[in-house]
């Protein structure tokens, strides 16, 4: 079984603590299988500021935020160009018998800066 989420449009964040990104969350439904196979693929995003810029991606499930992270950052402290960072995360969580499972994708800000989205992203869970 596949769950999967895909956002749209532009889309920013400067908060320095996990923020949901829009339109990436799904719901895993209960008995679905042992575990998940969670991967949020980020392709093109970016960060402006002016302390070496850049940007965390992590995920929750039912309100607790997972362990891994992807971050990027860049080399300079404001660098000339906002090149493009793909960015991808991808977790392993047991899955529950009993309730359904609900996936968050989950972005902020590092020292500051405003990380940017403006190509679709995806949320996707492989289920077994």
């Amino acid at each position: 079984m596949l769950v999967y989420a895909q956002s749209s449009g532009s889309q920013s964040t400067n908060s320095g603590s996990w923020t949901p990104i829009p339109g990436l969350a799904v719901t895993i439904p209960r008995g679905a299988g042992l575990k998940a196979l969670l991967i949020l693929n980020v392709p093109n995003p970016y960060a402006s500021g002016n302390n070496y810029p850049g940007g965390n991606f992590g995920l929750q499930v039912n309100g607790a935020t997972l362990a891994p992270v992807a971050t990027f950052t860049y080399n300079e402290p404001v660098p000339n160009s906002t090149g493009r960072i793909p960015t991808t995360l991808t977790a392993v969580v047991p899955l529950n018998q009993s309730e359904d499972l609900s996936v968050v994708a989950v972005w902020s800000g590092v020292r500051g800066s405003t990380v940017h989205i403006d190509t679709p992203a995806t949320l996707t869970g492989i289920l077994g």
